[in-house]
């Protein structure tokens, strides 16, 4: 095979290769570059009709959005459009119900409000519920339920608090009677409340890394989370 033709086959390899690569890449349905920007914070599996969710943070130190990526039968992720109000909040809590479509989701922004979001149908779109003053910035969140009548309660925990005027330390009970769109006055108690009966799944996967998955972590997780059968 003279030169030339050895180039030409070479040049017509590699391009063959690059067209499988960015067509694996558009397989998910997820842009590239959505990927590269997003970090996963947790994960649910798809469970019978209930699809696979993946529960991420984009942007930076200075603008950063919330997402979710939500999977369909046939394999195709899409990004799902949420509340403008989450706006610079992140991802603390989500929650699956057990037995209902009903998915839960907290996320907290910098100047220590909750922002609450629910959605009735797996995960496929959402909705802004309400939003919580917590008692003191740092705050952890130790415990969240709801019910499909709208009565939910919420549990923040406090173990050190150096800022003047500091709460006490120990535990702080919410309670809501309209699906979070309104929360009762703190109620303090120095030992945990006990929790109602868990209604609410926690994800399946949560996750520690605080950098974008690379391309092909991304894919073997969209993968993992839609189990074949």
């Amino acid at each position: 095979m003279v030169p030339s033709t050895r180039l030409a086959v070479a040049l017509a390899v590699a391009e063959m290769m690059l067209v499988s690569l960015s067509a694996g890449a558009q397989d998910n349905g997820l842009p590239p570059e959505t990927l590269a920007q997003s970090v996963p914070i947790f994960a649910f599996q798809s469970q019978g009709n209930r699809p696979a969710l993946v529960f991420t943070r984009s942007g930076n130190a200075q603008e950063q959005d919330p997402r979710v990526f939500v999977s369909a039968r046939d394999g195709v992720w899409r990004l799902i459009q949420l509340p403008d109000e989450l706006h610079n909040t992140v991802w603390i809590w989500v929650g699956r119900a057990i037995s209902r479509d009903e998915v839960w989701g907290v996320t907290l922004g910098g100047t220590g409000v909750l922002q609450f979001v629910s959605s009735g149908n797996g995960g496929r779109s959402w909705k802004l519920r309400g939003s919580l003053q917590k008692v003191s910035k740092a705050a952890v969140l130790d415990s969240f339920s709801m019910n499909d009548e709208g009565h939910g309660s919420l549990i923040l925990r406090l173990d050190e608090d150096s800022s003047p005027n500091a709460p006490r330390l120990g535990y702080y009970l919410y309670i809501t009677k309209n699906g979070g769109k309104t929360w009762s006055d703190a109620m303090y108690s120095q030992g945990k409340p006990t929790p109602p009966p868990a209604l609410l799944a926690p994800p399946d996967r949560t996750f520690d890394n605080q950098q974008p998955f690379e391309t092909a972590s991304w894919q073997r997780l969209l993968t993992d989370l839609q189990p074949v059968g």
